[in-house]
């Protein structure tokens, strides 16, 4: 039992006073979450209309601006957006799939939206993949260069971290000339081993060196090019980000997308941007 509960209670009605600091916090109230909410959408509506103003040189810059607010409501489970409407879902990532000859896809725009009884959630809209490559186990690469393989082994961090002594001991180093100059490459140990392939395949499918999803994308991007300054750039994400004949990326369209679907679901969002089409077509 504690011993102050026996004690007289001190009385500190004139000598305590509360103080202001840069540690405190409070939670939002749902109205104040809403303001939140429209105020990211307000950022995206603005880059929106200056697309149409500037020239193209300031496609990228816009990008960074818009990647953040689908970044801050989409992808982070404590957000606003997801905690005014948990169940929130978004529209089937539906472009015109193209192939390349050396067998990348990409989803290109437009983006269409079905009907809301074919939306799925946010968890699930972000798995979805923006591009990826035509590659089994039999077709991956043989050898790697050491750029590379060295970023792979960066990518096997965090959860993935106990995969990284696995994946250095399926592969050696080795000296080699290429085009009159000598580098060094990584290639496989075991190279007619099935089941060794098979797990060179896996942790490659794990971090995302086929497939480039959703979340991946907005991840790069707003990390990449709209939070740090930093060296380090993806060219086939960059790819992957062009720009078609109305000047619109796939972060312009997702940007929209979540706008409609927003308004669409959020009582309060309903009368948001009043002038803004129906989206919608029948799959």
């Amino acid at each position: 039992m504690d011993t102050w509960r026996n004690c007289k209670v001190r009385n500190i009605d004139e000598t305590y006073k509360t103080e202001l600091n840069f540690v405190d916090e409070f939670n939002l109230s749902r109205n104040g979450m809403i303001k939140e909410i429209e105020q990211e959408f307000n950022i995206i509506r603005l880059c929106l209309f200056e697309s149409q103003e500037l020239e193209e040189q300031y496609q990228s810059v816009l990008d960074r601006i818009i990647v953040m607010p689908l970044r801050k409501l989409l992808c982070e489970k404590a957000s606003v957006l997801l905690n005014v409407c948990p169940t929130f879902k978004m529209p089937l990532l539906d472009g015109i799939e193209v192939r390349y000859d050396d067998g990348q896809h990409i989803v290109h725009t437009p983006l269409r939206i079905g009907s809301i009884q074919t939306w799925i959630p946010v968890e699930e809209w972000l798995k979805q993949n923006v591009s990826w490559f035509d590659r089994d186990v039999k077709s991956i690469a043989q050898m790697l260069p050491k750029y590379s393989y060295e970023y792979i082994l960066n990518k096997l961090t965090g959860k993935l971290k106990e995969l990284k002594s696995e994946f250095i001991s399926l592969y050696a180093c080795e000296q080699v000339e290429y085009k009159g100059e000598v580098m060094d490459v990584y290639c496989k140990r075991y190279p007619e081993d099935e089941i060794k392939n098979q797990r060179i395949y896996d942790i490659l499918e794990q971090i995302g060196y086929n497939k480039l999803s959703i979340y991946d994308y907005l991840k790069h991007i707003s990390d990449k090019r709209g939070a740090h300054i930093d060296v380090g750039h993806s060219l086939v994400v960059e790819l992957v980000n062009y720009a078609d004949n109305d000047k619109m990326t796939l972060i312009y369209y997702m940007g929209i997308q979540m706008i409609y679907a927003a308004k669409k679901q959020i009582p309060e969002l309903e009368d948001y941007w009043k002038e803004m089409p129906c989206l919608e077509s029948e799959m």
